[in-house]
């Protein structure tokens, strides 16, 4: 039997709390709709991979954390000002589990394959940007189902963490 391949145009990401994992809703050009669950072992496992190849394509007189978290930062603000719509979930969709992750080089960008290693490859290219873009998806997830973040990078991290919070009497 021949695996199905489903090519992701868009997905939203949500905390599953029942299943405490993460689930991708995902859409394809033609509108077809998936799920996609991740575990969290799977999601450890894969980013720090996910976040090195972002970082290898930094070229730049400046450091590179200190260039990446400005253009990190950057992210945040256009997607916070452009917000896409959320992907729909499909009412009788049934998710399945990721199993395994590829990253692969492609000619237009960098190619995520999640496998159920029998049936199903779901395949999405990433410009450098959507990379990052996915990163911090990635960490807002981990952060709204109180997972540590320490699969991420300090450039992910630091700059969504915000204003530390000021302790009573400390404002002048």
């Amino acid at each position: 039997m021949d695996k199905a391949q489903f090519i992701i145009q868009t997905f939203t990401m949500q905390a599953d709390f029942a299943e405490d994992r993460i689930r991708l809703d995902a859409v394809d050009a033609t509108g077809a709709f998936q799920s996609i669950w991740y575990s969290r072992r799977l999601a450890d496992r894969f980013l720090p991979h996910f976040a090195a190849h972002a970082e290898k394509n930094v070229e730049s007189g400046l450091p590179k954390d200190l260039l990446l978290s400005m253009n990190q930062e950057q992210l945040r603000i256009e997607r916070a000002e452009n917000p896409e719509p959320p992907v729909q979930p499909v009412a009788d969709a049934r998710p399945w589990l990721a199993q395994t992750v590829h990253l692969n080089e492609g000619p237009d960008g960098l190619v995520w394959t999640l496998t159920d290693d029998r049936n199903i490859d779901a395949h999405m290219v990433l410009s450098e940007e959507a990379e990052r873009a996915v990163l911090d998806v990635f960490l807002t997830t981990y952060r709204a189902l109180e997972w540590s973040d320490h699969a991420f990078p300090a450039w992910v991290r630091d700059a969504a963490a915000g204003p530390e919070s000021v302790p009573p009497g400390a404002l002048n």
